[in-house]
């Protein structure tokens, strides 16, 4: 009874074959059959993955920005160019020591001074809550702003100032250095 029920079913699947959804693959060796089913694919399937790839591509998305800031972070720096023949100071971003990007010129003539200073001095968040951080800052103050050149601590202080006074000797006859420390709070 059950094969006649099946030839049925087989008659009717090749005469309307948009109704099985089942899709399979049955062959016959000598001393081996093999029967392949693809799996069915329901509302609720569809719904999930749907569901884990919109979940995915969001946590995708937080990892590759994390992921960029890391890259950008490490692999990136700060390029000064001062030219004496035109009188200008340029600015470039470098990322990956290929991609050199200008951010900022300026002329000579909008530089007021070289600053070497703790102006940024104050609270900064630790573990242990809100403390006071030393910071030493090199800028180029100009008529409108300053231009940072070194943010840096205690620590690197020593060449900071290594840089402030090879800018300072080499450059002394266009600008104007000064250094100036505030008593930091306690």
């Amino acid at each position: 009874m059950q094969s006649v029920q099946a030839d049925d079913i087989i008659k009717e699947k090749e005469l309307n074959p948009i109704n099985y959804f089942l899709n399979y693959e049955l062959t016959k060796e000598y001393n081996l059959i093999f029967l392949g089913v693809e799996a069915s694919f329901t509302l609720i399937d569809f719904l999930l993955f749907f569901s884990s790839f919109l979940l995915g591509f969001v946590f995708a998305l937080f990892f590759l920005i994390f992921a960029v800031a890391v890259l950008q972070k490490i692999f990136s720096r700060y390029e000064f160019e001062f030219n004496t023949d035109e009188y200008t100071i340029t600015k470039y971003y470098k990322f990956f020591s290929y991609f050199r990007f200008r951010l900022r010129t300026i002329s000579f003539g909008e530089v007021e001074e070289f600053l070497l200073s703790n102006h940024e001095t104050g609270k900064a968040l630790f573990s242990k809550g809100m403390e006071n951080k030393e910071w030493f800052t090199f800028d180029i103050m100009t008529e409108n702003g300053y231009i940072r050149l070194v943010k840096s601590d205690k620590e690197e202080l020593d060449e900071v100032y290594e840089i402030f006074r090879e800018l300072e000797e080499k450059l002394d006859i266009y600008f104007k250095f000064k250094v100036e420390f505030i008593e930091p709070l306690k």
